[in-house]
């Protein structure tokens, strides 16, 4: 929150000329004033495609770059991220926690960097095939990869694992949000193990997202694979689990001081290596990683020019300071995307429930000058995409792109929709957070408050809170309704899931919608299997919801890392968020 007030000024200099009075009234900088409360038996199917054959070049075999076992250094790695989320380490009570859950967890399918591309490679699962009517995805489970205690990872522990996190009931216990386990488990008709090495998962509904789910490249950490309860719920083997998580990932966490930091150790046996036939070795280059909770990125850089930490997310602001102490910044291209998700838009009692409101937010951001005078430039900030569509994703095109700053259109569609200047609007809220690695998300959203106010007329008030509390509060209750949430959300290489979660699916609170139309439209755009033509009519659908506004994207990120002179190399993966490829950092 202290990095927020010491923002405003920079917030000012941006808008040059707008009143700083105006800008004091939209941030209150006080954990009372500004705190969110959290709520707290089937036939083998006919294979047609094996692998990833719908999306591009997934299942390239990686070029085997192998590391001698005499490089492994002795050294640890400290990690510095802004936060843990709710320090759970089951993804189904986790909406966020990506740094530290992938550096424990293995997943079902791994990814690599094809030609820049972000692609999926074969993991826990060494394939995965889908039927032709689109509605089976057949499993094959390697054999030999092991949990962090030795034991070895069975179809049964991938059964369990799927049915916990996706099956139908698991909808019904899920106490936290998680759009792709939540729209998964909505859709899931059965998840069953057909043979002593293969799991299937059948779903109502076509679902050729599945493999993001599944997958180290997905948004969030849905496709981990953990050791098999004896029951699929129950709240002391849940809380037992976290006391003591068993993973199969890089890193075994052998401490854990809650809301300060986790220490991981190397795993020797990790499963991504040359002796169990993958193409490089992924395991960790070094004996330790720490990771550590800091807030403050005026800390963080500080710690970085000491020597004090490793890697951790920066502004671009802070780039002189930290290459003044012998660091450097690595850029993670594509690695998240922000938008204004304006909730509950379909109640009638809300403004944004006339398509004119909802557009005329959408033209009085000027998008342009976010990216030019907050984020200094394009090298961390793009105009580009919508949602979670962005130039790597299935389905993008250029006018997908944001609106353009109109803000005479602006005025007048609001006028047209009866809040001339303002007028009967009412005070128009802006939930957000202080985000993990995408840089100054509170400020941007102030930023796009002060263009309403000055285009619009609008008493915007911004409110910073919890992430996990906000998330929660989004997928789970209408406490935001009439409001905007502006976050920030992984990018992706398949964006049907977003698309059924937020348009397709009439029953969660989170929805975005209640048309009809809508609806029906994002169902046949799901139902198309063939992968040409799933593209074209994946892209149609996205620029007829773009033109709704339900969601306003500025654009998306590449998140710029402050990398300390300890590393050598670093080679973060695209469509990332989070610390990806850990495998790829040495030191020096």
């Amino acid at each position: 929150m202290q990095s927020l007030c010491k923002f405003k000024a920079s917030v000012s200099r941006v808008l040059g000329g707008v009143a700083t009075g105006l800008l004091l009234v939209g941030v209150a900088c006080g954990a009372a004033a500004t705190a969110t409360p959290g709520l707290t038996g089937t036939p083998q199917p006919t294979v047609v495609q094996v692998g990833t054959s719908a999306l591009p070049a997934s299942t390239a075999a990686s070029t085997p770059t192998l590391i001698p076992a005499d490089t492994l250094s002795p050294d640890k790695v400290t990690v510095m991220i802004a936060s843990f989320a709710n320090e759970r380490f089951d993804r189904i009570f986790n909406p966020g926690g990506n740094d530290y859950s992938r550096l424990m967890h293995a997943f079902l399918l791994d990814s690599d960097v094809k030609e820049g591309r972000r692609v999926f490679v074969p993991g826990i699962a060494t394939k995965w095939e889908i039927s032709s009517d689109g509605l089976t995805w057949s499993l094959t489970i390697r054999k030999g990869a092991k949990f962090q205690d030795g034991t070895e990872i069975t179809a049964q522990d991938v059964l369990w694992t799927l049915q916990h996190f996706m099956g139908p009931q698991a909808k019904d216990y899920m106490t936290t949000a998680g759009s792709d386990t939540r729209s998964m488990s909505i859709i899931m008709d059965r998840i069953e193990q057909t043979g002593p090495d293969r799991v299937s998962v059948t779903t109502k509904i076509p679902a050729l997202d599945f493999p993001q789910s599944a997958s180290e490249a997905g948004p969030a950490w849905a496709g981990v694979v953990m050791p098999k309860r004896a029951t699929l719920h129950d709240e002391h083997e849940e809380a037992d689990y976290d006391k003591n998580p068993i993973a199969a990932g890089p890193g075994r966490l052998v401490k854990h001081v809650p809301a300060d930091s986790m220490t991981f150790e190397r795993f020797a046996d990790y499963y991504y290596q040359p002796e169990n036939g993958l193409p490089e070795d992924r395991r960790l280059k070094f004996k330790a990683l720490d990771l550590r909770l800091v807030p403050e990125e005026a800390t963080r850089v500080a710690a970085l020019r000491a020597g004090d930490a490793d890697i951790a997310p920066i502004s671009l602001g802070s780039r002189k300071q930290v290459e003044a102490g012998g660091g450097r910044l690595v850029s993670g291209q594509e690695g998240a995307y922000q938008y204004a998700r304006q909730m509950g838009c379909w109640k009638p009692q809300f403004p944004c429930s006339d398509k004119r409101v909802r557009q005329a937010l959408a033209y009085a951001m000027d998008v342009k000058l976010m990216q030019s005078q907050l984020y200094g430039g394009s090298e961390v900030f793009q105009v580009k995409g919508w949602a979670g569509v962005t130039p790597s994703t299935i389905g993008y095109s250029p006018d997908l792109d944001p609106f353009p700053f109109d803000p005479a259109k602006a005025r007048q569609l609001m006028a047209d929709a009866g809040y001339v200047g303002g007028k009967g609007f009412g005070k128009l809220i802006i939930n957000t957070w202080v985000s993990v690695a995408s840089p100054l998300m509170p400020e941007s959203a102030q930023l796009a408050a002060e263009f309403w106010r000055r285009e619009l007329g609008l008493d915007v008030e911004v409110k910073v809170g919890e992430e996990a509390a906000l998330k929660n509060a989004q997928s789970l209750t209408e406490d935001l309704h009439g409001q905007i949430l502006w976050r920030d959300n992984e990018t992706r290489i398949d964006a049907a899931g977003s698309l059924r979660s937020s348009f397709g699916q009439p029953e969660p609170p989170s929805k975005a919608h209640n048309d009809p139309e809508l609806f029906a439209l994002v169902d046949q755009a799901l139902a198309v299997v063939d992968p040409v033509e799933r593209e074209k009519v994946l892209n149609r659908t996205y620029r007829r919801l773009r033109d709704e506004a339900y969601f306003i994207t500025p654009g998306y990120m590449n998140i710029p890392w402050g990398v300390g002179p300890h590393i050598r190399t670093w080679e973060p993966y695209p469509l990332a968020l989070y610390i990806s490829a850990p495998h790829t950092i040495t030191l020096k």
